[in-house]
């Protein structure tokens, strides 16, 4: 790409990178690890549209956040870690 390097792009562009790196794979597991952080408004609103639209089609996701609000949002089940344990959400 004419001398463009990933160590100079800003978060959000590393990770919008990092989540088509791994669609490109089409996996049927996807794991995202904090996807909207560092992104901007319409950036977050875009990825759990698209993470949505792939959970529809039949995809399993995993996402990670500390953001309440957001895993409400995109989840159909939420799980947090309380006293090192996996607890679902009530």
């Amino acid at each position: 790409c004419g001398g463009w390097q990933v160590s100079r792009a800003s978060t959000g562009e590393r990770q919008r990178l990092a989540l088509v790196r791994a669609l490109a794979l089409d996996p049927r597991i996807l794991m995202l690890d904090e996807p909207t952080s560092g992104l901007d408004r319409l950036s977050v609103q875009r990825v759990e549209d698209l993470v949505a639209r792939l959970a529809d089609a039949g995809k399993a996701v995993l996402w990670t956040t500390h953001d309440q609000d957001q895993a409400g949002r995109v989840s159909s089940r939420t799980l947090q870690i309380e006293n090192g344990k996996l607890e679902p959400v009530s």
